[in-house]
C-alpha cells in the first residue's frame, strides 16, 4: 500500500449564480488576469469570487461579469470558462500525522465508497448543470465559427488537485454520463474537433464544471508566424507588460527581446510613444522582425550586447524584458557574471520614476543579488511556467 497524502485545506466557497466566469493561467499569473479583467470592465463592473490553483499546471480566476465582451481585450489569460455547475462536497480535515501512514483495508473500503457517492453527485450535477444555453451563446460570441445547434458533439477534459478515491479518468466518464443524458441538446461524444469542450477540475471537498469559451487563437496569437525554442508564451509576455503599468507616452525596451513577444504584447496593452528591442542572436532578430511586420510602429529593432545597450543615458520609461535562465542557453555560472551588468545597464538607460519588469528562474541569484544591494524591487510575484518555478520582479528607478 501507498502512503497516503494530506490534502489541502478545501477551496473558500463562493456563491453560484449565472454570469460566473474562469480565467485560466499559468500559476502564479491569476491576480495579474484578475488586475486586467477588473480594468477592461470598469471597477465595480465585476466582481473576484476567488482564485485556484492545480499545483505546476494552471491557475485561475473565477469572477462575476455583466457580460463577455470585457474578455475579448484580455490579454494576460490563456483561456476563457463559464462556470455552468458547481458543488461542494464533505472532507475530512488534512491530518498532517497520517501523511505517511499506510491505510487499512476498513479505510480502503470506505474511501471506495465515498469515491462511488461522489462521482454520482459528478454525474447529477453535469445532466442538471445550469446556464448552458447562456455559455453556448458566449462560446459563439468569442469563437468565428463555432456553432450551437441541437446535435452538438463535446469532449470532456478533467483534472484533480489533492487526493482522491478516485481516478481522473473516473471524473471524466461521471461528467461524460451526465451531459449524455441531458435533453436540451442531442449531445454526442466528439474528439479534438468537437463542438463544446467541458473542464472538469475536482479540488478537495469541490467541483467545478465549466464550458471553454475560448479556443487555441487566445493562446498562441495568430501574429506569432516565426517560432523559437524557448520563446515566450504570448500570454506570460502580457502580463509582464501589464505589470508595467502602461501609459500612452511609455519608450518600451526589451533588449533581450527574443522573437519579439514582449513588445508586441506591449503594444496590445495600449498606446505607447515608442517600441525598442536588441538581441544578439541574428536568428532571435529576423524571427522578431517577421513577427512585427508592418506593424506596431513606431518600433526599433537593434543588434547589439545586452549590457552595452546602443542608448543614451535617461532615454526609455519602461523595462521589460525575459532575462535568459540559464537552462537552453548559458549557464547558472555565466548569469552570476551577467545579472549585475544588465541591472546596471538596464537603470543607466531609465528615466527617473520608469519601471524595470524581469521575469526570471534564477530566483537565488536575484536574492543574493538584492542581499548586496544590486537592486531593490518593491513587488516580487512567485510564478510557474510549463512547470518550472521563477518570479517577476518590479523595480521603479527614482
Amino acid at each position: 500500500m501507498r502512503p497516503r497524502r494530506a490534502n489541502p485545506e478545501p477551496p473558500k466557497p463562493f456563491k453560484f449564480g449565472p454570469h460566473i466566469y474562469l480565467a485560466q493561467t499559468q500559476p502564479g499569473f491569476e491576480p495579474i488576469a484578475w488586475n486586467e479583467i477588473a480594468a477592461r470592465y470598469g471597477r465595480g463592473n465585476t466582481a473576484e469570487l476567488g482564485r485556484r490553483l492545480v499545483p505546476d499546471r494552471v491557475g485561475m480566476t473565477i469572477f462575476t461579469a455583466p457580460g463577455i465582451a470585457g474578455l475579448k481585450q484580455v490579454r494576460t489569460a490563456e483561456d476563457f470558462f463559464a462556470v455552468v455547475a458547481y458543488r461542494r462536497f464533505p472532507v475530512a480535515p488534512p491530518d498532517p500525522a497520517k501523511r505517511y501512514v499506510p491505510k487499512t483495508p476498513a479505510e480502503h473500503d470506505e474511501d471506495e465508497r465515498l469515491g462511488r457517492k461522489t462521482l454520482e453527485r459528478v454525474r447529477s450535477a453535469s445532466r442538471d448543470a445550469r446556464f448552458i444555453e447562456e455559455a453556448l451563446a458566449a462560446h459563439v460570441s468569442l469563437v468565428p465559427g463555432s456553432r450551437a445547434g441541437r446535435r452538438l458533439y463535446y469532449r470532456v477534459v478533467a483534472r484533480m488537485a489533492g487526493e482522491h478515491p478516485f481516478r481522473r479518468v473516473d471524473l471524466q466518464h461521471a461528467v461524460e454520463r451526465g451531459i449524455g443524458e441531458r435533453d436540451d441538446h442531442v449531445w454526442h461524444p466528439g474528439g479534438e474537433d468537437a463542438d463544446v469542450e467541458f473542464w472538469v477540475t475536482m479540488f478537495p471537498g469541490e467541483l467545478l464544471l465549466t464550458m471553454r469559451l475560448s479556443d487555441e487563437r487566445l493562446r498562441h496569437r495568430e501574429y506569432k508566424v516565426a517560432h523559437l525554442p524557448g520563446s515566450l508564451r504570448p500570454s506570460v509576455a502580457a502580463a509582464l507588460g501589464w505589470l508595467s503599468e502602461p501609459a500612452d507616452d511609455d519608450i518600451v525596451l526589451d533588449p533581450m527581446c527574443g522573437a519579439g513577444t514582449v513588445l508586441i504584447e506591449r503594444a496590445h496593452l495600449g498606446r505607447y510613444a515608442k517600441l525598442i528591442g536588441g538581441d544578439s542572436n541574428p536568428a532571435m532578430l529576423e524571427a522578431a522582425r517577421e513577427n512585427v511586420g508592418p506593424r506596431y510602429k513606431p518600433i526599433e529593432l537593434n543588434s547589439w550586447d545586452a549590457t552595452k545597450i546602443a542608448l543614451g543615458d535617461a532615454s526609455v520609461t519602461k523595462v521589460i524584458t525575459n532575462l535568459p535562465w540559464g537552462m537552453r542557453h548559458g549557464s547558472h555560472a555565466e548569469n552570476r557574471r551577467l545579472y549585475p551588468y544588465l541591472i546596471e545597464e538596464f537603470r543607466r538607460v531609465m528615466k527617473p520614476g520608469g519601471l524595470i519588469v524581469m521575469l526570471t528562474a534564477e530566483t537565488r541569484l536575484m536574492a543574493d543579488l538584492m542581499s548586496r544591494g544590486v537592486f531593490r524591487p518593491h513587488k516580487i510575484l512567485r510564478v510557474s511556467i510549463l512547470g518550472a518555478p521563477a518570479a517577476i520582479y518590479v523595480m521603479r528607478v527614482g
